[in-house]
């Protein structure tokens, strides 16, 4: 049996007219019509400046895998965050697809206080190569990547 504990995911609102990902969303308990007087749901779907955003508190793994892959394989951008439970520490993922010459973006970090954590002992293995080893190993591990607001 999965466990189920919380996670959000947001990308540009124009991917609601495949009809693919509306039926995933569906899937995932989202509801197309206003709220009536219900101020709580697990399932909370809102689109605020063109990106539409998704939280469930209780989606399997804290993860949306269908939907995840349906966007992947649309070139689609999302974030994704995951809540903690239990043994499962918050993550969040990043897709970006291929664009303007540049490489598809499919990354994952391990969050603590909703940053992504990077690991101690990598840094100070580096600091007597000096700040620019550290800065090449920032770069490859944790690259930047643009906004999803680029995207809508």
């Amino acid at each position: 049996m999965a466990d189920y504990f919380a996670a959000s995911i947001e990308f540009p609102a124009s991917a609601l007219e495949d009809a693919e990902i509306k039926k995933a969303l569906k899937d995932e308990g989202v509801k197309f019509e206003p709220l009536k007087g219900d101020p709580f749901r697990e399932v909370e779907a809102k689109i605020t400046e063109g990106i539409f955003y998704l939280y469930k508190a209780e989606a399997r793994w804290g993860q949306f895998e269908e939907l995840e892959s349906l966007l992947r394989s649309k070139g689609i951008p999302f974030d994704r965050q995951s809540g903690q439970a239990f043994e499962f520490i918050p993550e969040l993922v990043i897709f970006r697809p291929a664009k303007d010459g540049a490489p598809a973006q499919d990354l994952t970090f391990l969050l603590l206080d909703d940053e992504p954590a990077v690991p101690v002992r990598e840094i100070k293995d580096r600091l007597s190569q000096g700040i620019g080893a550290i800065q090449a190993y920032l770069d490859i591990n944790y690259p930047d990547y643009p906004p999803l607001s680029d995207f809508v």
